[in-house]
């Protein structure tokens, strides 16, 4: 950061109280409930929070900050860090060639939006065991998962992970993981010092990261806007979604279909 902290500070207060005028037109273009000097407060406090921490948000363009908080308020999520919907991340931009402020989504703002819509009936995620009767039906097909025993001891190793959702129309959406690719994630998490992966809920982590991975599938489903389906809101910092996800199905399904039994 080239500019002195009181010139930065100057700079990124201007630049949010500018953009009021825009923040405000899309509250009122889509009917969301947010007030703009405390969405601004908590955006200027996560950022100045960064100070001499590398490639945090500080040393990225201040219109990517800009960027992501107007981002937040067209897609009508609080950027408040107790409700857990939304936050900033920095990421390196290959086309810029520096690190950029962007907007992503935790697993808490997916099911908001994914309710809010109104085409969506229910959510349901969850890991599944290698004693367990698992069956993939195929990614517009509800999954087979029943299991006789409730102690995951019992269940043997774990076998992969599905989020689905039933749509109001009753049709179904279902997205599938392996589980290298889940406890790949898992490990990340460790990594980071995120002490729940190492505690009794580390099933209900997984679920959150299969939540945060079934959005890539069922976003553009249920929403047309061409900022609900920006690519970086598909990505999160404890989930990394692969280009390779397709080929996965398919191989679930040829390993849990009906023919494989």
């Amino acid at each position: 950061m080239s500019l002195s902290l009181q010139e930065y500070q100057n700079l990124l207060y201007g630049k949010l109280t500018a953009c009021k005028g825009q923040f405000d037109a899309y509250l009122s273009e889509n009917g969301y409930k947010l007030d703009f000097n405390t969405e601004l407060n908590y955006v200027y406090q996560i950022v100045m929070s960064g100070l001499n921490v590398e490639y945090s948000f500080p040393y990225t363009p201040v219109e990517s900050v800009i960027s992501s908080f107007l981002k937040a308020a067209k897609i009508g999520l609080s950027l408040c860090p107790t409700e857990q919907l939304c936050f900033l991340k920095t990421e390196y931009s290959e086309s810029s060639g520096q690190y950029v402020t962007q907007l992503g989504l935790g697993y808490k703002g997916i099911l908001k939006l994914a309710y809010r819509s109104g085409k969506v009936k229910q959510i349901n995620a969850n890991v599944f065991y290698e004693k367990d009767n698992f069956q993939y039906n195929g990614v517009n097909s509800k999954v087979t998962h029943t299991t006789t025993v409730l102690s995951k001891a019992m269940r043997g190793q774990l076998a992969g992970g599905y989020c689905q959702t039933e749509l109001i129309d009753g049709s179904f959406k279902t997205t599938v993981m392996p589980p290298e690719e889940i406890l790949a994630i898992e490990e990340q998490g460790k990594a980071m010092g995120n002490e729940a992966w190492l505690s009794v809920h580390v099933d209900q982590m997984r679920e959150k990261t299969l939540i945060k991975r079934h959005w890539k599938t069922l976003c553009p489903c249920i929403y047309r806007d061409s900022v609900m389906n920006d690519p970086m809101l598909f990505d999160d910092q404890d989930c990394q979604h692969s280009s390779n996800q397709q080929a996965y199905e398919e191989q679930f399904e040829s390993a849990y279909s009906r023919e494989a039994y």
